[in-house]
């Protein structure tokens, strides 16, 4: 299965960082946006099976963070939302998970905190057991 993710995050850094460590494992179909009003319509319109949201984003056209992610549980449930976010609280990740999410980061993350959540991803998408540009 070709994977298509979705990187929802306000910052272009953070964007840029997860285009990377997502193209290691050979994902190349990486949209963004820089908002939740702009993530509900990429998700809507290119269909990924893989999305990155950040969760702590300026409302946007009235559209939250967790309001995206409530639509995208509820119009694609299968779809794995990894949640990326600063608030370090155990509550917080324990909510999202329990809902549904795949994994929940905290900012600021690098290779080894990615890498549970490759983890997890190489469970539903080969791609993630291997990587292919080091």
């Amino acid at each position: 299965m070709t994977v298509r993710a979705l990187v929802v995050d306000d910052s272009p850094v953070v964007r840029k960082a997860f285009r990377y460590h997502l193209a290691i494992y050979g994902v190349r179909g990486i949209d963004e946006a820089e908002n939740a009003f702009q993530g509900m319509a990429l998700f809507r319109e290119r269909a990924p099976n893989l999305i990155i949201l950040d969760l702590m984003m300026p409302e946007s056209n009235g559209i939250t963070s967790r309001e995206l992610f409530d639509t995208i549980k509820r119009e694609s449930p299968s779809t794995p939302i990894i949640i990326v976010s600063s608030i370090p609280y155990e509550k917080v990740r324990a909510s999202f998970v329990g809902e549904g999410a795949l994994d929940f980061i905290i900012k600021p993350f690098n290779q080894f905190s990615f890498d549970r959540a490759r983890r997890k991803l190489s469970t539903i998408f080969p791609e993630f057991s291997s990587p292919r540009n080091r």
